[in-house]
């Protein structure tokens, strides 16, 4: 993929909405993003669509906010 931002590396460790979403933004426009998340369950945003009592949605929320991203969820993968 080309945009402005190619050749810009991005290390994105952010949790919830705000963080991934710019860090989607970058990549949508070049950058190569790779998304830091613990290990285990990743980032805590993938768990609510989990939560009882939540609206049925025909997809996962947490798999747009990673959108062209690459996902590292332990140090030795780097």
């Amino acid at each position: 993929m080309t945009g402005v931002f190619q050749g810009l590396k991005v290390i994105d460790s952010a949790s919830f909405v705000a963080g991934p979403a710019a860090a989607v933004i970058l990549a949508d426009f070049g950058a190569d993003v790779v998304k830091i998340e613990p290990v285990g369950a990743g980032d805590p945003q993938r768990a609510l669509g989990r939560l009882p009592n939540l609206p049925k949605a025909d997809y996962n929320y947490a798999w747009t906010i990673a959108a062209n991203t690459r996902d590292v969820r332990k140090i030795n993968d780097l």
